[in-house]
């Protein structure tokens, strides 16, 4: 089938992601958004681009694995090769789809999506965030991959010109950075573009997205396409909700200028793509938006929306605290903990700004300081959007060496062992590397063995690092003469250090082998008896053992009077 273009855009890689508005919430078309992790209500078609005159020919398929592929957003998010950004489009919902691959050849692919616009909804439009990554080989602008949305009105038999859009890449596109994986590819992150369908009411419309390689074979392009499936009018927030006191009208994304008006047309009001009120304007109150399209990409046109009212209660919770995480692990701002509490049933959006203008990529992880948004929505349009403040914080730097080796009764203070910057950083002592058992003297330690130093920062990030002591055993050197003759001078045989081991055995034999003393513990040294009986001026022999894991230790000793 051929494919008609408003302007012909080469492009190596497109990610898109859709939101259909302009119907309520129930009436949203089934799968638009591939929630279901498939294609169901979608038409695939695969074919090829003529090398002759850029013709698209397509043939339907069912889905083939690889050109229309299924992306569930998972976490951590996958990234694109070339522009860096998440393959799954930033807004909360829970798969994207692949269309096209990286591979060459003169590829094309197409998904379409047909729907009918509710006869009441002559204010209808389509929400597309689009990120792209292209290369620009410098062909002819025919002959360039590309990708393009067009709206078809199958009631009427034509594409519809202003809801129709290209794009294309140049070096001096708005918005675009080169890749640094590849020189002759651009990218531009994700962008919001809306697709206005006034009058159509009851008609029947076609979506097509399609992309394709370059005519000559050599250069391929692909797109990531993801559909929100909370549809609400086009201009959004105009649903005022029971606890309100402020509103906040957000227009269609995308254009190059706003311009808001009261429902006459006699004052200008704002001149942004949001319009605030403080306090709430009155219900049934009509505004109207005009938007300018940036130079080829649509037609100017305005937007009303009538404030309406909701009873309903939206409560949404979030963290008083800031939240505190370490790099290595980042913070999931989607996980059920950090909106506990809240009204169930909500759908939660994530956000870089207040006004919420930019997705936030990654919300799943997220590893850099900051205040994010959250924006619930309920089934009736109300909404409410909360700060959430995140700490991230990087894991200390300990600078730790081997302490030197003691020996008893010395003992080793980890302490001293702690150099360098050292502010904001508690210190703790653990016997095991998981750091579950108190090392009970870090600053006298006594015993050679394997110790581990935690260091945790401010923003509880932790490090544990082990350490390796050394108390080395003092050597027996004991008196080889004792004079033990009442004169107070070395009346008995002193033997240093064996108070250090009260368990330690000592033995004092005669020169015939005869047993004349033996104690456990040195706690009464002898004095040159046995049985109470002086011994006589000579040499002795003793055998020291002080624990079971040292070897004995031998030795004379000589009587002295």
């Amino acid at each position: 089938m051929n494919q008609r273009y408003v302007r012909v855009l080469p492009f190596l890689l497109l990610a898109v992601c859709l939101l259909f508005t302009g119907i309520s919430l129930a009436q949203c078309p089934p799968n638009i958004g591939f929630e279901k992790g498939n294609f169901d209500n979608w038409e695939c078609s695969a074919g090829q681009i003529s090398s002759n005159n850029g013709t698209i020919t397509l043939l339907n398929s069912s889905q083939i694995n690889g050109r229309h592929t299924i992306i569930q957003n998972n976490n951590p998010a996958q990234f694109d090769l070339y522009g860096g950004f998440p393959v799954s489009c930033p807004n909360g919902s829970g798969y994207s789809i692949q269309l096209g691959n990286a591979q060459v050849n003169r590829q094309a692919e197409q998904v379409s999506y047909t729907f009918t616009i509710p006869p009441n909804q002559n204010n209808y439009s389509l929400i597309y965030n689009y990120a792209v990554v292209f290369q620009n080989p410098g062909h002819q602008e025919w002959e360039q991959p590309k990708f393009t949305a067009n709206v078809f009105d199958v009631s009427g038999g034509k594409y519809i010109d202003c809801s129709s859009f290209s794009y294309a890449a140049s070096t001096n596109l708005p918005g675009f950075q080169q890749s640094g994986v590849r020189d002759s590819v651009f990218f531009k992150g994700w962008t919001p573009v809306t697709i206005k369908l006034s009058g159509y009411a009851g008609k029947t419309i076609r979506l097509e997205f399609t992309t394709n390689d370059c005519t000559r074979g050599g250069h391929f392009g692909y797109a990531y396409v993801d559909v929100n499936e909370n549809c609400s009018s086009p201009i959004s927030g105009n649903v005022q909700c029971a606890s309100d006191t402020t509103q906040a009208l957000t227009a269609p994304f995308g254009f190059a200028g706003y311009r808001w008006f009261n429902s006459d047309f006699s004052q200008l009001l704002d001149t942004s793509i949001t319009l605030r009120f403080k306090p709430v304007p009155p219900v049934n109150s009509v505004f109207a938006v005009e938007v300018t399209p940036y130079i080829g990409q649509g037609c100017i046109d305005t937007v009303y929306a009538t404030i309406e009212y909701s009873s309903e209660v939206i409560n949404l919770k979030t963290p008083n605290a800031p939240i505190q995480e370490c790099i290595s692990n980042g913070v999931d701002l989607t996980d059920s903990l950090v909106t506990a509490g809240s009204t169930p049933g909500l759908s939660l959006s994530y956000y870089t700004d207040p006004l919420l203008t930019n997705y936030l990529a990654t919300p799943k992880q997220i590893t850099k300081s900051g205040t994010y948004y959250v924006k619930a929505t309920n089934t009736a349009g109300c909404a409410s959007v909360k700060a959430v403040v995140v700490n991230i914080s990087s894991y200390p730097i300990l600078d730790l060496n081997n302490p030197n080796p003691a020996i008893r009764p010395d003992s080793v203070n980890l302490y001293d062992i702690i150099t360098g910057n050292t502010t904001g950083i508690i210190f703790t002592f653990w016997k095991d590397a998981q750091a579950t058992i108190p090392l009970p003297d870090p600053d006298a330690v006594k015993k050679t063995g394997t110790y581990y130093i935690k260091g945790t920062n401010a923003g509880g990030c932790s490090v544990v690092l082990p350490v390796t002591v050394v108390v080395g055993e003092p050597p027996i050197v004991a008196p080889n003469a004792f004079s033990p003759n009442g004169d107070g001078v070395h009346d008995v045989w002193e033997v240093p250090v064996l108070d250090l081991y009260p368990e330690c055995s000592v033995s004092i034999f005669n020169r015939l082998g005869q047993l004349l003393y033996r104690s456990t513990g040195y706690t009464k040294p002898w004095d040159g008896k046995y049985k109470g009986i002086d011994q006589p001026v000579g040499t002795y022999y003793y055998v020291i053992k002080v624990s079971a894991e040292m070897p004995a230790v031998g030795g004379s000793v000589t009587i002295i009077r």
